[in-house]
């Protein structure tokens, strides 16, 4: 026992340790995790306000953001770039590659905008209940409108992100986040003299927050005491811009996947009943929340294993995932006996106003895929943690790959199969997303021990073995 204590005590100070972690870490913890907790209020607000309008929250929310991811993705790679820049001491190519970013930014935005045209053509055809595929279109098509400024935001903090400067993100965020709220209670329900806007609501306060997060990113970044960073230089690099494309836009694909992987689970659920899928958006929405503290954890990751490649120090690069592994699994096994010990407690934030009824008849459903979470959890853990490594090199087409196979071959056929062919049920379905979250620890796990991460770069520089 105090062999553990010893090592723990020698692990936390060192470079690379627990405490260099948790520094960069727990700002993007917080951060992930009051994103998680405003998308948490905004769908419990739409409880309140209708049935209709909770239910097609997360299938719309969700097909949104798996288009969005696809070049959130692409440009929030940005932060690795500026990881291995910084840990190279080259900071002039900072300024310069954040603001190439916001270009391509602008033209994603365009994109996703020509999208939204054909929302009532996407929703319409799915098959969900027609009062329900009306809110999803009105849903989907206003988040589209908020594009850039969501896209501008992931790509500007990349700026705090790489260079460990994580309070930064934390304290913009939160900021966000309160304004998003407050917007919600106005929008939604009408009150202070806005007007009644319901599920549209809820989307123009998330527009609205991001565009006044933009817009404070842009006058921080710009100011005299970043000069050293070069943030003026906003020449337009399309050299860059084709770089930034070749490492980011394989993370971009595999974050798509990864959200178009459970908006069809989703989306396919939802053919069952609102029963079916109000149980499954609850504990999605419970998965969402408990999942975004591990997602700031791997963005931490990417960013010790990018900075120490830019140093050319694999090894503590190594030491750096390893202390985050020790962190993730404590998190992951205390979440792990809330969900098994405590579900109702879970589900008691949708216990009121218009879900009370649905709610109270699909309580036991609800629970007993609680229980399949807490099992999904400690592998979704171990995938995040390895891919988040390998990331922070480079090693972002890998990661697509495997992430692609595993969507298809794991969720989208098997969930046609069980829910459309064979009608076996929703505990089927949620069972076969099981195998999902297995492939994909195992085969971030077997790439990160195969050290090919140690020789890769996003920028030039000469790699020296430590």
């Amino acid at each position: 026992m105090m062999n553990i204590f010893n090592n723990i005590r020698r692990q936390y100070g060192t470079s690379g340790g627990y405490l260099e972690f948790l520094k960069i870490a727990v700002p993007l913890i917080i951060s992930t995790s009051v994103g998680a907790i405003q998308l948490f209020i905004n769908r419990t607000f739409l409880s309140l306000y209708s049935q209709e309008a909770f239910a097609a929250s997360a299938p719309a929310g969700i097909s949104n953001w798996a288009i969005v991811t696809l070049f959130l993705g692409t440009l929030a790679y940005v932060d690795v770039f500026v990881a291995q820049y910084y840990g190279k001491r080259e900071y002039r190519s900072i300024g310069p590659v954040i603001w190439q970013s916001v270009y391509l930014a602008l033209v994603a935005a365009f994109v996703i905008l020509c999208i939204s045209f054909f929302s009532e053509s996407i929703f319409m055809s799915i098959g969900h209940p027609y009062i329900v595929a009306c809110e999803e279109v009105k849903f989907f098509r206003v988040l589209c409108y908020g594009a850039f400024p969501t896209l501008s935001v992931a790509a500007l903090s990349g700026f705090y992100a790489g260079r460990g400067k994580t309070k930064v993100i934390l304290l913009v965020g939160g900021c966000g986040v309160i304004i998003n709220i407050i917007l919600d209670i106005c929008l939604i329900f009408g009150h202070l003299g806005f007007p009644r806007l319901g599920i549209c609501g809820s989307a123009w306060s998330s527009n609205i927050s991001s565009t006044i997060m933009l817009i404070t990113y842009v006058f921080m970044i710009i100011a005299k005491s970043n000069s050293i960073y070069n943030t003026r230089c906003v020449k337009p690099d399309f050299s860059f811009m084709k770089r930034l494309l070749r490492y980011g836009f394989p993370n971009g694909v595999q974050f798509f996947f990864d959200m178009t992987g459970f908006g069809v689970f989703v989306l396919i659920v939802g053919r069952l009943g609102i029963a079916e899928l109000t149980a499954s958006n609850i504990v999605l929405n419970v998965n969402n929340l408990i999942v975004m503290p591990l997602v700031g954890c791997g963005m931490a990751i990417s960013i010790m294993v990018g900075n120490y490649l830019g140093k050319n120090k694999a090894s503590l690069a190594k030491m750096s995932v390893k202390s985050a592994s020790h962190v993730v699994y404590v998190y992951s096994v205390i979440i792990i006996f809330v969900l098994i010990l405590l579900p109702n407690q879970l589900l008691y934030p949708f216990s009121y106003g218009a879900q009370v009824l649905l709610v109270g008849n699909i309580k036991p459903m609800a629970v007993d895929l609680l229980r399949i979470l807490a099992v999904y959890l400690i592998f979704d853990a171990t995938g995040i943690i390895f891919a988040a490594a390998i990331k922070g090199a480079g090693d972002t087409v890998f990661i697509m790959k495997a992430l692609m196979a595993s969507t298809v071959f794991f969720v989208i056929v098997p969930t046609y199969l069980i829910v459309v062919v064979f009608k076996f049920g929703v505990y089927a379905a949620w069972y076969f997303m099981l195998t999902y979250s297995v492939s994909l620890a195992i085969s971030f796990y077997c790439r990160y021990r195969s050290d090919k991460w140690k020789e890769m770069r996003v920028i030039d520089m000469n790699i020296i073995d430590d």
